[in-house]
């Protein structure tokens, strides 16, 4: 007796196997038609994105997963039954009908970028080749967990700064929107003239309403244009060259950039995977064009047999002591522990210099904004005076 079913798998051939392990005998097996809401279930993950907690432990418990054996495609089921974020599971569900297709694990991700950045999908391509993918999904979520807790820090040591700022604003908006007006005409009532800074800020006032189209639509156009201008060739060189060299935060984003590269080239060191194969993942986690040009050229050095530490010396863009302790790794067989102390090291004096920068900005914001809003009060006060004198 033919019967027809509707059921829910990850793909066809998942379909076909659970059914003919039920005893039944498949004729044929085509994808049901589902509405728009499926189609928005399908973006979530484009839309919405997925935590970095979600994505550790995701990475935790897939590592432990393969390393008892479990194979790839159940353990991405049972993590998808656990998971309560919608876009993730969305996300898995794809990524299990890929691999159920006959696609790698690295190409299955790879189809998310919104979820599984192009580092991670490097990392878990080269761990592919080398057979130990379980220890590098662990490293992985040690690596993402260290970020995403230097991430917090400076969002929380931003917060304080970010509320005065606003306040400012809001108390200085109502001011000059509510209360200047209101002495405005009463001075024109009165015939009186009105004093220099309360003069000033009316025409800032003014200028501002008149022409507040025209300033929009500015800001707009020069805002696209700049990011435009950053997303091409050209502009990512002037960019990241720029970066680098900023007072304070130039400091600040090379610590970054020689963390990230020797924490990835760390991370895949220790999980078993030759250099020849990471370094070109490492060198790409950087993210800053100068240091890649750079690290391309060491790269091509240590193929011609001229070792790591000299190469990385012969760039210039590396600090001594990171020269030396990697020289040190190198002569005793301990370079991805070297490398670790590097990274840990530059972790501190970045959390170290990130607060010295806040704790320096906090007063200068200060002081800023108490000039902006003296500034507007006096705009206001000084009119009081102004007026009772041309009453009397």
């Amino acid at each position: 007796m033919l019967e027809d079913r509707i059921t829910d798998a990850p793909s066809a051939a998942a379909v076909h196997r659970d059914l003919t392990r039920n005893g039944y005998r498949v004729v044929s097996v085509r994808p049901a038609r589902r509405g728009w809401w499926h189609w928005i279930y399908r973006q979530m993950p484009t839309f919405f994105g997925v935590s970095t907690s979600d994505l550790v432990l995701f990475s935790r418990q897939l590592s432990t997963f393969l390393k008892v054996g479990v194979p790839i495609t159940e353990a991405i089921r049972l993590l998808r039954a656990g998971t309560r974020s919608g876009p993730f599971k969305a996300a898995l569900d794809d990524i299990n009908s890929d691999l159920d297709d006959g696609e790698s694990f690295s190409v299955a991700i790879s189809h998310h970028p919104n979820v599984f950045s192009q580092l991670y999908v490097d990392m878990v391509r080269a761990a592919e080749y080398s057979g130990s993918l379980d220890r590098v999904l662990l490293q992985i979520a040690i690596y993402l967990q260290r970020q995403d807790t230097a991430i917090k820090k400076i969002r929380s040591a931003m917060i304080y700064p970010a509320i005065i700022l606003t306040l400012a604003v809001g108390v200085c908006g109502v001011l000059i929107v509510v209360v200047l007006p209101n002495f405005v005409a009463l001075f024109n009532e009165f015939h009186a003239q009105l004093p220099l800074p309360t003069q000033i800020l009316i025409a800032v006032g003014s200028f501002a309403q008149t022409w507040r189209l025209e300033i929009v639509v500015g800001a707009l156009v020069t805002t696209v244009a700049v990011f435009g201008f950053l997303q091409t060739g050209p502009g990512r060189v002037f960019w990241d060259h720029a970066l680098i060299r900023l007072p304070v935060l130039g400091t600040i984003v090379v610590f970054a950039i020689v963390e990230r590269f020797t924490r990835t080239l760390a991370t895949m060191l220790r999980a078993g995977i030759p250099i020849s194969q990471t370094f070109d993942v490492a060198a790409a986690s950087a993210g800053n064009i100068r240091y890649r040009r750079q690290l391309d050229a060491v790269r091509q050095r240590m193929v011609t047999g001229d070792g790591f530490s000299e190469p990385l010396a012969a760039t210039g863009l590396f600090a001594p002591m990171v020269i030396r302790m990697v020289r040190v790794g190198e002569e005793t067989g301990t370079l991805d522990q070297s490398l670790e102390q590097i990274a840990d090291f530059l972790a501190e004096e970045m959390d170290y210099k990130v607060r010295n920068m806040i704790a320096l900005m906090e007063p200068a914001l200060v002081i800023a904004v108490g000039a902006a809003v003296g500034f507007v009060a006096v705009s206001v006060v000084l009119p009081m005076y102004g007026l009772l004198r041309a009453v009397h």
